[in-house]
């Protein structure tokens, strides 16, 4: 037996990438497929372990079909198995001619090369995209309105830290996310499910479930703290940053919903932040209808919507930059499962029942719409650290770059690739089952939605007429 893993080669250009050549040297398995525009495929390779590994090596070449554009994926053995692309006859944004970019090696898992090309003929790649994606996609995305574009998007994104809560409660079933706001909006999130709670007399993130009429749950960042990181951002890069305001509770006062006047006291510390839309009153207009040039053209805007209970109103905060749902309507429809399977097909079924771009507005379904690629803990993992939820997050990476990505059309796309552990991979809650001090990160997530926006919501001349 070899030692195998897996590349995934995520086509988001109008060009079939075709194979023009493949040559291998003590490789089990070298055998490279013709990956199709706007499609991704998941290659086994597996190393040679007998003799000298050192000698291990294999090249596979691609053409971009009708260009002269080339790349060339290698296999070579040095202090450890590698994978390599080089771009022996093309260059992207960030990477000139000639570049050769170590894609590193997974052991039964996968390494990505996500290749997008936009409408001015652009290429971009997953190696170093650029951190402000919509700044600089805004000739070809400045026209689409936000229910036509692709974003990553972070779930509990303020859960990531944990402070004590209640009995049963434990880092390794409440923190949801590795990285800070901040450190999210770097690795390109820009939709954000803050959950604000709360705790000593002020308003934190937090994480709470009722089971059996008895409240389980913690706290992550404070809001002050997430302000701030969202200003240091607006501050450096002019992007468009969606906030959405759900689960409040006050922890203080046997978990119930905040009243109008603690909403109040959020809305006036949300007043803090800097970009928010200071439009009059929005009344019921939709705001996913707007263009991306409407928010980011002339600098960063923060849109905040607040999903507000009954007999909560926004008042006068209604025109200094606060939204409710009915200026921001969303499908979010989570699975509650904890086994992949289930919760992939679950997701991509509501995806295509429920996602239909088209012109003809009789047949159109084009609400903003969340893939929910999460995995939701239940009883048998609360307790299990091993189960943690950033651990149960990274098990359903992979498949985001082959089974929902080739799932998705021109017609049925997401709006928003929504996920925990945000910018993470590999299992980082290990023995002994603390938050480690620092784990690798990857920007892969928004490669691949720039490669949605590129290579399949870009066939679709409904979309990008920005109707």
């Amino acid at each position: 037996m070899g030692y195998g893993g897996y590349i995934t080669l995520v086509n988001g250009s109008p060009y079939d990438w075709t194979l023009t050549g493949q040559h291998s040297y003590q490789m089990n398995t070298w055998n490279w497929p013709t990956i199709n525009a706007g499609k991704s495929n998941e290659v086994y390779v597996e190393w040679g372990t007998g003799g000298s590994i050192g000698d291990d090596a294999g090249e596979a070449y691609y053409q971009l079909s009708g260009t002269p554009n080339t790349f060339e994926v290698q296999a070579k053995y040095a202090s450890n198995f590698h994978l390599y692309v080089t771009l022996n006859g093309m260059a992207t944004k960030t990477n000139a001619k000639g570049a050769m970019i170590d894609e590193g090696f997974r052991h039964n898992a996968a390494v990505n090369w996500v290749l997008s090309a936009d409408e001015s003929g652009a290429f971009w790649s997953n190696n170093a995209p650029p951190v402000d994606w919509m700044q600089q996609s805004l000739g070809s995305l400045g026209n689409r309105t936000l229910k036509h574009i692709c974003m990553p998007g972070s779930h509990d994104a303020g859960m990531s830290s944990y402070s004590p809560g209640t009995v049963g409660a434990n880092f390794e079933n409440t923190q949801a996310q590795y990285l800070n706001i901040y450190n999210q909006l770097l690795l390109g999130s820009r939709y954000f499910d803050l959950r604000p709670v709360v705790s000593d007399g002020v308003f934190v993130s937090g994480h709470y479930s009722e089971l059996d009429s008895i409240w389980v749950g913690g706290n992550g960042e404070s809001m002050s703290d997430i302000i701030a990181q969202i200003n240091q951002f607006t501050s450096q890069y002019h992007e468009l940053i969606i906030i959405n305001l759900s689960h409040t509770l006050d922890t203080d006062h046997n978990y119930v919903d905040l009243s109008q006047a603690q909403w109040n006291q959020l809305f006036t510390q949300l007043q803090g932040l800097n970009g928010r839309i200071l439009n009059a009153n929005a009344g019921n207009s939709d705001y996913s209808n707007k263009v991306l040039n409407d928010f980011i053209s002339n600098g960063p805007s923060v849109l905040i919507i607040a999903q507000l209970p009954s007999g909560i109103s926004l008042g006068d905060f209604a025109n200094q930059g606060i939204f409710s749902q009915a200026n921001f309507p969303v499908f979010d429809s989570y699975s509650n499962s904890n086994d992949a399977a289930t919760m992939e097909a679950d997701q991509l079924q509501k995806l295509a029942s429920n996602r239909n771009v088209v012109a003809d507005s009789g047949s159109r379904k084009d609400t903003f719409h969340l893939l929910s690629w999460t995995l939701t803990q239940q009883a048998e993992d609360v307790l299990n650290p091993d189960r943690a939820i950033m651990n149960l997050a990274v098990t359903v990476y992979d498949d985001l770059f082959s089974k929902a990505y080739n799932a998705f059309t021109p017609q049925s796309f997401p709006n928003v690739l929504y996920m925990d552990a945000y910018g993470i991979r590999d299992k980082s809650v290990v023995i002994p089952f603390e938050k480690p001090a620092s784990v690798p990160t990857y920007p892969d997530v928004y490669a691949l939605a720039m490669a949605v926006n590129n290579g399949i919501a870009a066939r679709n001349s409904y979309v990008t007429s920005g109707t």
